[in-house]
């Protein structure tokens, strides 16, 4: 038995080196839709995965202030307010606005340094994270420090608002392990984005708010909605939104994917179809030899799977060094809907095995189902006759 299938398997390969224009049709257009999806569907992965990250570094709540349906600078007279809703810990006040520099736009965070922020558990590159009682300190994300040839120690000027130049020194360098959430940030004290962004005292942009963990965020934010002029933000929520987006716009990709897919699974049986014709011959004398039905369709479905897995497993090592290292031109657009993406942004990659796998599935069924009918119909056929159609 042992043997019979050695020798099954054997037959199998010879096949896939015999019928090579069958082997390379197959295996060119699977290898480009297996190269498409797994693209999309890895950054589409990493883009949750950072956006997971972004989120553990977000307040429970963020508290926004609105007037006539308008974002504006909050009072910070609110954080007593807010303080003694039942489950609040703590209210941290925080400035933050964007600049522009060289042509790209750059997050400015100026945080309580007397509360640090969870940003301090996001890896650096190199330097340290701001501290309190530093002034005219920044921590820059890889994206500006690329742009700029940054290293800690270095001055840097901005020009605000008011087209006022102000100094600032590095004093540390984000990695690029959370290049979403960090690439395009710089943190400095918040008494020094004030001071950027001319907000008057008594005023922030926004107020961070941590709930102690035996209460939900969701309960918390019910008890604020009754205090006016309040938008309230949960990052559960945010988290949510994310995901759905990034899922939305892959789905429309996967859309136009499995059009692709059906199509090279039609391509495949119509070579299936043709290598059964020109087999005819081969398979009566294999039958003759003692190969039952069930073994010829055998030796076709191991010849499809290992196209199909060769095929699958090429595509996807292709598809991730087209996002990793290329950026995935022309397919990330889709899934971030960003006009303009600066050539230091790292894309984020991350392989989900749950998407392998899924790959695989989506690969590789389809060719075998193409792969058993014409197998079973020459499969059936007389030895004698088929040895005679296949002279003729």
């Amino acid at each position: 038995m042992i043997k019979k299938q050695k020798n099954i398997i054997s037959y199998a390969f010879d096949c896939i080196l015999g019928y090579k224009m069958r082997t390379m049709v197959i295996l060119i257009t699977f290898l480009i839709a297996t190269t498409m999806i797994s693209s999309v569907l890895f950054v589409k992965d990493g883009l949750e995965k950072e956006a997971e990250i972004s989120i553990e570094a977000a307040p429970d709540l963020t508290i926004q202030f609105l007037r006539g349906g308008r974002l504006e600078p909050i009072p910070i007279s609110y954080i007593n307010e807010i303080s003694k809703i039942e489950g609040v810990e703590k209210v941290v006040p925080r400035i933050w606005g964007y600049v522009g520099i060289s042509n790209y736009v750059f997050t400015i965070v100026g945080i309580d340094t007397s509360n640090i922020s969870p940003l301090e558990n996001f890896g650096l590159e190199s330097g340290r994270f701001i501290k309190e009682g530093d002034r005219g300190k920044i921590v820059v994300g890889k994206l500006l420090a690329n742009l700029l040839n940054l290293k800690v120690g270095d001055n840097v000027i901005f020009l605000n608002e008011a087209i006022q130049a102000k100094k600032y020194q590095v004093i540390g360098i984000f990695s690029d392990q959370t290049s979403i959430y960090t690439a395009d940030m710089i943190i400095m004290s918040i008494e020094d984005a004030r001071d950027f962004f001319n907000i008057p005292n008594g005023y922030a942009s926004d107020l961070c708010v941590y709930i102690n963990q035996r209460y939900r965020p969701s309960d918390i934010a019910v008890k604020m909605s009754t205090i006016p002029n309040l938008r309230v933000l949960d990052k559960d929520l945010l988290l949510r939104g994310y995901k759905v987006a990034y899922a939305s716009r892959g789905g429309i990709f996967v859309t136009l994917w499995s059009i692709v897919l059906v199509a090279v699974a039609l391509i495949s049986l119509s070579q299936m179809i043709v290598v059964g014709q020109q087999s005819r011959f081969e398979v009566g004398l294999l039958k003759s030899f003692g190969f039952s039905t069930l073994d010829i369709i055998e030796v076709r479905l191991i010849e499809s799977l290992v196209i199909g897995f060769f095929a699958s497993s090429l595509g996807m090592i292709l598809g991730y060094i087209y996002s990793l290292y290329l950026g995935a031109p022309g397919l990330i657009d889709i899934l971030l809907g960003w006009y303009f993406l600066p050539r230091e942004f790292r894309i984020p990659v991350f392989i989900n095995w749950t998407t392998v796998f899924s790959i695989y599935s989506v690969t590789i069924f389809p060719l075998l189902i193409a792969t058993v009918v014409p197998a079973w119909l020459n499969a059936i056929t007389d030895p004698d006759i088929a040895m005679r159609r296949g002279i003729a």
